[in-house]
């Protein structure tokens, strides 16, 4: 994507390139047409047209230099590329003293290859309006070629998120309305209406506000922590129910980062990934740990111990979590493999 962008950029400052050297020259291309291209020798008419034509050709060149000056220090296809003032004064100030100096060696030139044609002093009184218009012309079509740019990725980056989002989404609930998530459900509820009236209500409002949380996600591309803890309450409620004692999940999450963002079901997304790839049975219960830290990250960490036979799974998860993250703030999920446990650290947005 980044490799198109930049050839879009040179080819938007080609066809510039050439437009602000028609636009300077403009009296001298008609009068060269309906004056002086007129009623001439050929003689005359050849040295007219070479004349104009390295007219053309020396603004041509030193506008495109200044664009591509212009590339390295406006940076204008870059992303995640803050435009600073200091920035913005460095490329008026350079892009006029370049367009000055590029100018004067280039006159300088043409008038040792082209004697027949005006005298230097007038190339002189024309450099204040040339210089100027190419100088102005040029950092403001960077600029605003920036924010066109910017705004077309934002909008690309926002349709590849809602993507990815709506993918994980799909997920979570496939996984949540799977025939093996719901019979172990519908089990578990059948033997608690008869041992425990209390629990089975209990249950059913918890995997009702599961199925109504995952629903109801892809109407926000983030929630807080917060909102993520109170819908894991009812998620982890259910878990335990289905795991009895071997399933351990332990929480320690600082109530200052409640306010900070992720993308929904970030969170049930991991856990999900450790029940699915361990074993949990007496002989080797599970243990999941969910903590945020003081650099402001959340961490899932669980015991390694893979299962016999593992569970078919598309190994999607984690990959559309990463890439929801870089495009919402240009950092990847971390996953480390360390003293038997696996975890994965995710960024916190700050609110």
């Amino acid at each position: 994507m980044q490799r198109n962008l930049n050839r879009q950029y040179f080819i938007i400052v080609l066809l510039l390139s050439l437009a602000i050297g028609i636009t300077i020259h403009f009296p001298m291309v008609m009068n060269y047409i309906f004056g002086e291209g007129v009623g001439r020798s050929h003689e005359r008419f050849i040295i007219s047209f070479t004349h104009l034509g390295m007219e053309l050709l020396i603004t041509y060149i030193v506008a495109f230099l200044m664009f591509t000056l212009n590339f390295f220090i406006l940076k204008p296809v870059e992303k995640h590329a803050k435009l600073k003032l200091f920035n913005i004064i460095l490329a008026i100030v350079l892009t006029v003293i370049s367009v000055f100096i590029l100018n004067h060696f280039l006159y300088s030139v043409k008038n040792m290859l082209d004697p027949l044609g005006p005298s230097p002093g007038r190339h002189r009184d024309e450099f204040g309006y040339t210089n100027f218009f190419v100088s102005a012309f040029v950092v403001g079509c960077v600029l605003i070629i920036r924010l066109i740019f910017q705004k077309q990725t934002i909008v690309l980056e926002n349709e590849k998120l809602r993507h990815e989002t709506l993918q994980n989404q799909f997920e979570s609930l496939k996984n949540q309305l799977s025939p093996h998530f719901l019979f172990n459900s519908m089990t578990a509820l059948k033997t608690l209406i008869k041992e425990a009236p209390e629990a089975a209500q209990n249950y059913i409002n918890s995997l009702s506000k599961a199925l109504r949380y995952t629903l109801q996600s892809n109407e926000k591309r983030l929630v807080t922590l917060k909102e993520e803890m109170d819908f894991m309450e009812s998620y982890l409620f259910l878990i335990r129910m289905r795991f009895s004692t071997n399933l351990t999940v332990n929480t320690n999450i600082n109530e200052k980062n409640f306010s900070y963002k992720l993308p929904p079901l970030t969170i049930q997304t991991l856990v999900e990934n450790a029940i699915k790839h361990n074993e949990i049975s007496k002989r080797k219960p599970l243990r999941i740990n969910i903590l945020t830290t003081e650099n402001e990250s959340l961490i899932v960490v669980n015991d390694i111990q893979k299962k016999i036979t593992e569970e078919e799974g598309t190994g999607i998860g984690l990959t559309n979590l990463s890439k929801q993250f870089q495009l919402l703030i240009g950092k990847e999920i971390t996953i480390s493999h360390e003293n038997n446990q696996f975890s994965v650290e995710v960024p916190l947005i700050k609110p």
